[in-house]
């Protein structure tokens, strides 16, 4: 596990250094940088559909891979997510990363309400939908916040759940870079589809996801705890 954090670390400051690097100085810069980088920061649950229950939690380590302008990007974040009653669970995540040359860091936050309209069952999949927001601030640079909803269906097989799911958020970003005052803001919606399979093993659990968002692929990686009812 401290491998991974480690690892996490580095990918990660190597992402926003990519980002700082890049920084856009025109619009249509600016266009891009929300349209491949800016997807990234969307809410991605990295988890089957079925419910957690009263009992349930999942505390984990997730990173969302992506590239802008040919270099390779990764977010890492730390996650918790907590089932509730009547088949709801709520989560929430948290990112810092230093930035080279700056003395803040880099930081963004994520919380999301799941309510499972099926539970599942041995011949049915589960069903569930979910509200999600988003916000990422790069000192200096720019400002990103998403506001989403998706559903996803899942059905487990033994100790391996694939699930597939459809989605549509709200992707805004604002230039704070001082130098290009006349960059104006971005705004726009995105239609999104993924796919993934959690692997369980007692508690420990590994989850792989794949999201293709207007053309943009990226992929999520999260490994960690999970307990359900």
């Amino acid at each position: 596990m401290k491998i991974i954090i480690v690892l996490l670390a580095a990918l990660a400051s190597m992402a926003v250094s990519a980002v700082a690097h890049a920084a856009p100085t025109n619009q249509g810069e600016f266009d891009a940088l929300m349209d491949e980088f800016g997807v990234l920061t969307s809410y991605r649950a990295v988890a089957p559909a079925v419910p957690l229950g009263i009992l349930g939690f999942d505390l984990s380590l997730e990173g969302t891979s992506g590239t802008y302008e040919g270099s390779d990007v990764v977010l890492p974040k730390i996650k918790f997510q907590k089932g509730l009653i009547a088949g709801l669970d709520v989560a929430g995540y948290y990112t810092a990363v230093p930035i080279p040359g700056v003395s803040q860091n880099a930081s963004g936050y994520g919380a999301a309400l799941t309510y499972a309209i099926w539970d599942g069952s041995a011949v049915a999949p589960a069903w569930n939908i979910r509200g999600s927001y988003t916000s990422l601030d790069v000192p200096g640079i720019l400002k990103t916040t998403t506001v989403g909803f998706d559903t996803s269906m899942s059905k487990g097989l033994g100790p391996i759940t694939p699930y597939i799911g459809i989605g549509t958020f709200n992707l805004n970003g604002s230039n704070i870079n001082t130098s290009f005052p006349l960059i104006n803001d971005y705004s726009a919606s995105k239609t999104r589809y993924y796919y993934g399979v959690s692997f369980d093993l007692l508690a420990f659990n590994l989850t792989l996801e794949g999201d293709n968002t207007d053309g943009v692929n990226s992929y999520s990686a999260k490994i960690g705890f999970r307990i359900g009812d």
